[in-house]
Parts: C-alpha cells; sequence; structure tokens
C-alpha cells in the first residue's frame, strides 16, 4: 500500500520475484484496501507512514480490526520519523528508496518469527496479567514481564482491561487518556496509534486477551489470569462465608499485594483503585471476624496484620485486631499494636486514634 505509484511498483517488482511469498495486491487507495482484506487474507503488509487520506498507522490499526494476526512492515521516506515513532526493534520498517537486499531480509524475518512463533493456547495456558501493587504482564514460562513499545500502548491495555466485556467508544478512550489533546485529528491520530502497538504486542507475545471493534468503539475479554479479574469476581460473588468457601476467599483476600496498578499514574483509575481498596477491607475484616467466631485468633491475627499493611488508617480493623490481642490474652501484643498506630496517626495524620481505641487502651491500662 503506497500512494506513490514507482513505490509501489518496486515493491511489486521484488516481492513477486520470490518463491516463497505471493503477491496478493497492491493498493494506492487505503479504502480499497480496507474493502478488500477479508477476501486477500494477507499475511503480511506493506504501508507508507506518509499518505493523504490516512497513514499508515491509522490504516494498519484498521486492518488489525479487521484481521488480527496480520504482519505489517512501514515504509517511509523519514528516517528520524520512524525512529521516533516505533523506537530500535519495536516495528519493522524500511526506508524509501528501497533496498532490495533489505527488503528480502525484512520479508526472511517476518516469515521466521511467523513459521517460529508458537500457537496462542499453548502461550497462553499459563501467561498471567498481574495488577496489584504493580502492572506487569507474563508469557507463559517467562520470568521477565512483557513490554510494550509505548506507555500509552500499555495505559490503553489497562484501561480496557478495567472496563472489560464493555465496548468504550474511541471518543472515551480519547477523552481518558490524552484529555490535554484537543484536536479531534489528533486524538483519533494517537489512539489508532496505541491500539495498533498495543494488539501487535499482545499477538507477538500470545497473552490470553480478545480485543474486538465495531462502529469505532473497542472491547476486551480477559482469557488469562489476572489478579484483579479473579479478587474482584471473588468479592462480587459472595453472598456470605462459611466453611464451603472460606478457603477460597483466603486466596481471593492474598491476591492484593497494594494498589491497582501500583505507583502507574492513571488518572482516570483514582476510583477504581479506592473501590478495590475499600472491597480488600471489607472482605479482610469479615474474614477475621469469621475466624473470631470460630476462636482462630491467630489466624484473625495473620488477616488483619496484612489488611493494616496496606490500609493503615482503617479503624476498624485496628479495633478487631486489638480486641484479638485481648482474647489471646496478649498485652504486650496489644499495647505494642496501639502505641505503633497511635504514633502513625498522630505522625500521618496529626490526629488522635478513634475513641473506641482510646477507650480500649484506657480500659486494658
Amino acid at each position: 500500500m503506497d500512494d506513490e505509484k514507482p513505490a509501489l511498483n518496486v515493491l511489486n517488482k521484488v516481492i513477486g520475484g520470490r518463491d516463497d511469498v505471493q503477491v496478493v495486491g497492491a493498493y494506492m487507495d487505503p479504502s480499497e484496501l480496507l474493502k478488500d482484506i477479508k477476501g486477500l487474507r494477507p499475511d503480511l503488509v506493506f504501508l507508507d507512514i506518509e499518505m493523504p487520506e490516512m497513514n499508515g498507522l491509522e490504516l494498519a490499526a484498521r486492518l488489525l480490526e479487521l484481521q488480527e494476526d496480520i504482519e505489517v512492515v512501514f515504509v517511509t521516506a523519514y528516517r528520524e520519523y520512524a525512529l521516533e515513532a516505533f523506537g530500535v526493534n519495536a516495528l519493522d520498517y524500511l526506508l524509501k528508496p528501497v533496498v532490495p537486499d533489505l527488503l528480502h531480509r525484512t520479508i526472511d524475518r517476518v516469515l521466521k518469527r511467523r513459521t517460529g512463533t508458537a500457537p496462542a493456547k499453548a502461550a497462553t495456558a499459563a501467561s498471567r496479567i498481574v495488577c496489584f501493587g504493580g502492572f506487569e504482564i507474563y508469557k507463559a514460562d517467562h520470568a521477565e514481564p512483557i513490554r510494550f513499545p509505548t506507555a500509552k500502548a500499555e495505559e490503553l491495555f489497562a484501561y480496557l482491561l478495567v472496563h472489560r466485556n464493555t465496548y468504550i467508544s474511541k471518543w472515551t478512550l480519547c477523552d481518558s487518556l490524552w484529555p490535554e489533546v484537543h484536536s479531534p485529528e489528533k486524538s483519533d491520530h494517537n489512539l489508532h496509534t496505541a491500539v495498533y502497538r498495543m494488539k501487535k504486542t499482545l499477538r507477538d507475545t500470545g497473552i490470553g486477551v480478545r480485543i474486538s471493534s465495531q462502529r469505532g468503539s473497542y472491547r476486551m475479554e480477559c482469557e488469562d489470569i489476572c489478579d484483579y479479574v479473579m479478587f474482584e469476581q471473588a468479592v462480587t460473588h459472595t453472598v456470605k462465608m462459611d466453611n464451603g468457601n472460606i478457603e477460597a476467599l483466603t486466596k481471593a483476600v492474598q491476591l492484593y499485594k497494594g494498589s491497582l496498578f501500583g505507583n502507574r499514574d492513571y488518572p482516570w483509575c483514582e476510583a477504581e483503585r479506592e473501590r478495590m481498596s475499600r472491597y480488600f477491607a471489607s472482605l479482610s475484616k469479615k474474614l477475621a471476624k469469621w475466624h473470631l467466631e470460630k476462636r482462630q485468633y491467630h489466624e484473625a491475627v495473620e488477616v488483619l496484620q496484612s489488611v493494616l499493611s496496606y490500609v493503615p488508617f482503617d479503624g476498624e480493623a485496628h479495633e478487631i485486631l486489638l480486641r484479638t490481642y485481648i482474647h489471646l490474652h496478649d498485652r504486650t501484643a496489644f499495647f505494642t499494636h496501639y502505641e505503633k498506630m497511635e504514633k502513625s496517626f498522630k505522625g500521618e495524620l496529626g490526629v488522635e486514634p478513634p475513641e473506641v481505641l482510646r477507650q480500649l487502651y484506657a480500659d486494658l491500662r
């Protein structure tokens, strides 16, 4: 796909001379390519970046919406633009005028990558997404997390994950991820670029999510193991706590390792972070009370110490823990915890501990 006929002829001639590939089409009009792509089902497309009607990044994003397994190689006359846009090894690109040897090398590299890629199901069976206390995505049997080519591609993945199973309009995405951009054309360009990079990363690494689009809206379905998804399902689907589900709920509480997406600066996520924190504190306290009813005091202490490490100013959790130490007749633990808590309340909040806690302290003394 190129809007310059000579460049298109060069590509067609060089690629057509190979025995291991077949040219199924050559286009100067992006709309014509989009109309024919489902019938052609190409494995690889070459796209010019600078075109008058639609730039190559936007066209690539739309092609991926129609055919997720397509490979894209960009062609550009601007070396600086290519390096700035994609980064070294982030995407394949060729500089105009195209050198045949480099073109063949690029095709060989793409063919090797495609034939050497394991089937998606084998890769996704043990892939996992970690959202609490940080944001990391791991391929199956890999200790190092995958890396998105840009921070916005990663943030787009996070946004769609939070709003999974729901179609989100492109304008909502643009307003949330690029609130400082007021040009619709620039916002649209940013989104298509981020969508392309995100989908390419997910496809290349075999992460088990499905991203679909319709009428300018995007939707994600998560098939991989994800602590955030599992935690939310456990919390929202629990009607009551009993012997049958106590183990599952204990594991759900243990999934929480800190705030959603850790220290990522996602302003649109603050409400969801707070919601997950409240869910965690509420479920932890219910779990601790259940242990207390069963006189499993040490188990209750363990749960309460965990919740207070993440929600240090939860007065109810402090009260339950102090009462648990009373049940255990452990005055040392009671006073040690109270004094540490009092120092924290005064030092960080500038206030005394809640009245009920001060009364407990006075009564025990």
